[in-house]
């Protein structure tokens, strides 16, 4: 039995903290091995939801004095390298390019491997200057519970059966949900059945703050597109449960990923789980996975990441790095003809998912090699 150390934000509420939830249940799920899990904190916005974290407390509580592989997954500032255990492994996410002014390479150059889940990924590593091995796993997901039936996430559903587009982040300039909601106030009138639900967060505001913003930029992009009659809008602020997102997944039609960068889009990668439509930037992590064969892709073209001081403050990236900023037109063009889409075009998009290289039960015996 190998005993392994895993460090990583599981009790954080953000994608960071889902997807490290995600790769516990993987290792977990194998049987020759002695899992320990430690926890970093990258927000003040913590799980509250005891079912997402109620089987993790016997892995915090395993200890170990040796162990043969030693797991790091989140931003490699925070990377420490232990010469007295096995391998060390880090998993970053890595979601622009031009990194190499980051400071990251030289803390991806003490792990003995690296693990990246994009073609963007590998390249903007090699770019930098990383010279440890790096290997390209997709993070790993459990199939089976977005095949299970759920009650439905929108109750009122129903009653008229609008065509609902969804998207799920932080409201960022990253995640451009402002340019969804102006693709979709442009493109439809009251006519179309169509609803967008947003479920988003910040997390250097409250969630009044929050809302009061996102009601403000709504306001201002319908006084600047001056119509009489709106689509409607409606969105969530705060954390929902890792099931409540599934059910979101299952209950939405058409899941929009207008990113200006991501990893390899896990929220996408969801909502193709959850045999969902979905609409994608091109050029970015989650292109890896999806491209004009499965999904509705929108033009995007490359450029800096200074679009506004917001991001520097944050200091999420430095100004040098690069993403992809996506075309409102070509997503307004995509939004309508997933509208528009005959049940075939939708099925013969959906039957080209590959969605096994998702499962956790094949993944898992790929993490520790």
């Amino acid at each position: 039995m190998k005993n392994i150390l895993f460090i990583g934000p599981y009790k954080d509420s953000n994608g960071l903290g889902y997807a490290s939830r995600r790769y516990i249940n993987c290792l977990a799920a194998k049987s020759d091995i002695n899992l320990s899990i430690k926890p970093i904190f990258f927000t003040n916005s913590h799980i509250q939801h005891p079912l997402d974290l109620k089987t993790f407390e016997s892995y915090e509580n395993a200890y170990y004095t040796y162990y043969d592989f030693v797991i790091q997954y989140g931003y490699p500032e925070y990377y420490v390298y232990d010469k007295r255990f096995g391998k060390n492994i880090g998993i970053v996410e890595i979601e622009t390019r031009s990194i190499n002014r980051s400071g990251w390479s030289s803390k991806l150059n003490m792990m003995d491997e690296i693990l990246v889940n994009s073609t963007n990924a590998l390249h903007s590593a090699y770019d930098a200057g990383v010279t440890k091995p790096i290997r390209l796993l997709p993070e790993p997901y459990n199939i089976g519970a977005y095949e299970q039936s759920y009650n439905p996430f929108f109750v009122d559903k129903k009653e008229t059966n609008p065509f609902i587009f969804y998207t799920i982040g932080q409201y960022t300039d990253k995640k451009n949900i402002k340019g969804i909601i102006l693709a979709y106030l442009l493109e439809f009138n009251r006519q179309d059945n169509v609803r967008l639900f947003i479920k988003t967060d910040d997390y250097d505001k409250k969630p009044e703050e929050l809302r009061e913003s996102i009601k403000y930029d709504i306001n201002e992009i319908k006084v600047a597109l001056r119509k009489s009659q709106y689509c409607d809008i409606d969105y969530v602020v705060g954390r929902l449960s890792d099931q409540d997102i599934i059910r979101l997944h299952k209950d939405g039609d058409c899941y929009v990923n207008a990113c200006k960068a991501d990893g390899m889009g896990p929220c996408a990668i969801e909502a193709m789980l959850a045999n969902k439509l979905i609409i994608t930037t091109k050029n970015i992590g989650s292109s890896t996975y999806f491209n004009s064969s499965n999904a509705l892709m929108v033009d995007s073209i490359n450029s800096s990441v200074y679009m506004s001081n917001s991001i520097l403050n944050k200091n999420i990236f430095t100004i040098y790095e690069e993403w992809n900023e996506p075309n409102i037109i070509s997503l307004q063009s995509q939004m309508r003809s997933a509208y528009n889409m005959s049940k075939n075009n939708k099925d013969q998009l959906i039957n080209n998912y590959q969605k096994q290289i998702f499962d956790m039960n094949n993944i898992k015996d790929h993490i520790l090699i």
